[in-house]
């Protein structure tokens, strides 16, 4: 659904919501982690968008860093992944894991 659609819409006015949501907030669960955002509505302009954020992050960093302080870490805004993309970085997982394994000293 569109972000203007009548259902968001009625999703972000729904005060029964925002109060579940807002005390599983403040419980002490830890939180679920976030899926990969999808393909879908993932656009050229969504893309030079992302490609901005990243680069003033990289910006912000260097100018903290310029003034002496520590610089913080610049995270990239997460990207849409298909399951290829999710299947090469298992696969060069895999690999990686297989070469640490050969230097790795026997236990025992």
């Amino acid at each position: 659904m569109p972000r203007g659609s009548h259902y968001k819409t009625a999703l972000a006015l729904d005060r029964e919501l925002a109060e579940h949501w807002l005390d599983l907030e403040e419980s002490e669960e830890e939180p679920e982690t976030e899926d990969p955002p999808t393909p879908e509505g993932y656009t050229l302009d969504t893309y030079l968008l992302l490609s901005i954020i990243d680069g003033l992050q990289g910006v912000q960093a260097a100018v903290i860093a310029a003034a002496g302080a520590d610089p913080p870490a610049v995270k990239p805004m997460p990207r849409p992944q298909t399951a290829m993309d999710i299947i090469r970085e298992e696969r060069r997982l895999a690999v990686m894991n297989s070469i640490v394994d050969i230097f790795k000293p026997a236990v025992g």
